[in-house]
């Protein structure tokens, strides 16, 4: 194993161009496309543990659309079928309750054990632990990356239960996210180019396309070092097919108006808003930490950390609700931001009372 240690906004370009049992429902011809996501998504706690259902605990509010199931790619190791089996356990279970998941499975320093032995590796550190990461243009991560895809989509494209699934990259500080936090001399010293990673990632998209061919698709947007360029590039090799949706698990006002690695990015969801579906995850949860919301520069103010009350929870939750449903504005913007179809709440947003009544209706008045 080889190993590197850790030591502008761009213009945007519009792109031109089952059985429900969980075993290989996928294969065969591709059904008709499954409808974009729309609503409410519980943002659940990660599956820890190999059989974990995730989803049977979720609290089923009126009005909720589903739930998102995260998992490390290495949850059981090398053993894909394992994997798999907890998969199918969560989706098996929203299909019994009506519910859909959207479905992310890690990379980054989640990769398993064979995959990270067959590549060349970078070391970094996140939440004050080391991590090692493949190298994202590494031609054998790619191509594994790639076969694993095309594994996930033959088993699970054609499943009721699953509603979309997250693109996820080796590039990723915490393993789901678009952000990639990490010293970036050691990584160009590594041999980065925004070249390099937006090839790499253009080509794992594809194999995302190929292998979900009923399935919508989502990828989180984070600037990598300031820039957009990788992002717009995986952008543009999907936009045409409609179905191909950009998150923001950064959601929130205060930075969509201003934040180095979340304002390159703002040009990308309001494209796939008009073209496909955009999902909102908020920077944080509203009934515990209003304050994460709050900016005194912008005029938005929700409390401070460790000082905030019932009525900073309330107006937080009000306030980014109707912003993110595109109803209004609090900052002194010219226009309202476009509609996020979905909205990726809290666990414990979605199970307060004083919330129920919007999230059921959301993103609808």
């Amino acid at each position: 194993m080889r190993s590197f240690a850790l030591c502008s906004l761009c213009a945007l370009l519009f792109g031109c161009g089952g059985d429900g049992s969980g075993n290989a429902d996928g294969a065969g011809d591709a059904g008709p496309p499954k409808a974009l996501p729309r609503g409410v998504f519980e943002s659940a706690g990660p599956v820890r543990d190999p059989l974990q259902d995730t989803v049977s605990r979720t609290a089923r509010i009126p009005g909720q659309d589903g739930v998102l199931v995260r998992l490390d790619w290495d949850l059981c190791g090398d053993d894909e079928e394992c994997l798999f089996d907890s998969i199918a356990v969560n989706l098996d279970a929203a299909q019994a309750i009506g519910l859909t998941v959207a479905l992310g499975i890690s990379d980054g320093d989640g990769a398993p054990p064979a995959v990270k032995a067959q590549c060349a590796t970078f070391e970094f550190t996140f939440a004050g632990s080391p991590r090692t990461m493949c190298l994202p243009w590494d031609p054998d991560y790619v191509a594994a990356k790639r076969a694993f895809v095309q594994r996930l989509g033959a088993r699970f494209d054609a499943h009721p239960g699953l509603g979309y699934v997250y693109f996820t990259g080796a590039c990723s500080t915490n393993g789901f996210e678009g952000h990639c936090r990490v010293d970036e001399s050691a990584f160009v010293a590594a041999g980065y180019t925004e070249s390099r990673l937006s090839d790499a990632y253009v080509s794992i998209m594809d194999a995302y396309v190929d292998a979900f061919p009923t399935t919508p698709i989502a990828f989180e947007a984070h600037a990598l070092f300031d820039s957009a360029t990788v992002w717009e590039a995986v952008w543009q090799s999907v936009a045409s097919t409609g179905r191909v949706g950009v998150a923001a698990w950064w959601c929130s006002e205060r930075l969509s108006v201003r934040g180095g690695d979340t304002l390159p990015v703002v040009p990308l969801l309001v494209a796939a808003a008009e073209q496909s579906f955009t999902v909102c995850q908020t920077v944080g949860n509203m009934t515990n930490d209003p304050s994460s919301f709050s900016d005194a520069v912008l005029g938005l103010d929700y409390g401070t950390a460790g000082a905030t009350d019932a009525s900073d929870s309330a107006n937080a939750f009000a306030d980014t609700t109707a912003w993110a449903s595109g109803d209004a504005v609090h900052a002194g913007q010219s226009a309202n931001f476009p509609e996020f179809d979905v909205l990726e709440a809290w666990t414990v947003d979605v199970e307060n009372p004083a919330f129920a009544a919007r999230l059921s209706t959301y993103p609808d008045p």
